[in-house]
């Protein structure tokens, strides 16, 4: 009898801890639901007002638009591949601004497999082998990430994890630049 009881109060003790675990894991849903689910944090060292000395032509003139926003994905991130996804469902993939999409990659074949995603196909694209490119001309080595520009200098640049998110702190980036 004594087992019995035991064995009935362990039960139930290990039901409500299991369901405090769960109800932490909806908050944390929900939570994450209210905020876009994702996070944006600012690369500090990139050189901010650089202009670069080379645009690939694929991705067109960043000196000539008045703001634009280079997102750099990579073929062997899992985060990239999601937001990938994730611009299939835009109509406007970030902001009105012009947006071009870098793909970093071992090599061109990967590249040019992960650029025809559905969300990637419709805009501006650039192969970038070994991601030399984007870690030469602006120091950058992490994916994703946004890079903003305004008349071809880039004004800054922050690793990401959600469209939404990025939406949001561009608007609030912009803002800011535009004052």
């Amino acid at each position: 009898m004594y087992y019995l009881f035991g064995f009935t109060t362990l039960l139930l003790a290990a039901a409500i801890v299991a369901l405090f675990a769960m109800m932490g894991a909806l908050k944390a849903s929900i939570d994450a639901g209210e905020s876009g689910g994702g996070t944006v944090h600012v690369l500090p060292d990139v050189p901010a007002g650089h202009a670069p000395d080379f645009v690939p032509e694929s991705i067109g003139d960043l000196r000539g638009a008045d703001r634009a926003v280079m997102l750099v994905l990579s073929t062997a991130c899992s985060s990239c591949a999601e937001v990938a996804r994730q611009l299939a469902d835009e109509p406007r993939p970030v902001t009105a601004h012009d947006v071009f999409v870098v793909v970093s990659t071992p090599d061109r074949a990967t590249g040019d497999a992960f650029r025809g995603q559905p969300g990637l196909a419709p805009l501006p694209c650039f192969v970038d082998e070994g991601g030399q490119w984007v870690s030469s001309e602006f120091n950058v080595r992490h994916s994703p990430s946004a890079l903003v520009f305004r008349r071809g200098r880039l004004v800054s640049a922050m690793v990401f994890n959600d469209i939404a998110t990025l939406r949001r702190a561009m608007a609030t980036s912009t803002k800011e630049v535009a004052a």
